[in-house]
């Protein structure tokens, strides 16, 4: 599409420019220019590339550094794990330890009130042995007495043989309560 022109009779004429030659200061001034853009490009360039090196290598410590604490927390978590498996061992030992201690306990409480009942029991069988006992004493006092202080000459021989054999009795009497307490089913 083209404009429209006035109606006019006349079209414009071309005038063929003449050419003229470049003088050598604009080659001079394009080049500087050109060589001007081109060093400010390689210094923003350098300064973006060292900047971006600077920020690359404490990104890189950065690393370094998590990688050796990540390496650090994962020993001392599986320093951790053994000394949970190891307390949970020990654990298990001395569960096992108080379980083992606990039926101990209550057998020996179960031995305990067998013996207790077995001291009663022997206590009252041995009560009336202690009365036994206790009369036997006072009849071999009284004849030891008896013997010792009436003269040989006046002892009467009956009552001594009267005397002996109760205590011979009585003594037998007295074996067999001491032998029917330490019995074994007594």
């Amino acid at each position: 599409m083209s404009w429209p022109l006035a109606d006019s009779p006349h079209r414009p004429v071309a005038v063929p420019k003449q050419r003229r030659p470049t003088p050598r200061f604009v080659w001079a001034l394009v080049a500087a220019a050109f060589l001007c853009g081109g060093l400010l490009s390689a210094a923003g360039f350098s300064i973006g590339w060292r900047h971006q090196a600077q920020r690359g290598t404490s990104a890189e410590s950065a690393l370094v550094a998590a990688t050796a604490t990540a390496h650090s927390l994962h020993a001392q978590l599986v320093t951790a794990r053994a000394e949970i498996a190891t307390l949970r061992a020990r654990s298990s030992k001395l569960t096992a330890s108080r379980h083992a201690l606990t039926r101990s306990v209550t057998a020996l409480r179960t031995q305990l009130a067998a013996a207790q009942q077995s001291l009663a029991a022997l206590t009252s069988a041995a009560a009336p042995l202690t009365g036994d006992l206790n009369r036997l004493t006072n009849e071999l006092h009284a004849l030891s007495s008896y013997v010792g202080s009436t003269p040989v000459g006046q002892i009467d021989a009956g009552y001594v043989q009267a005397q002996l054999v109760y205590l011979t009795k009585t003594v037998d009497g007295f074996s067999a309560a001491v032998a029917a307490v330490a019995a074994p089913g007594h």
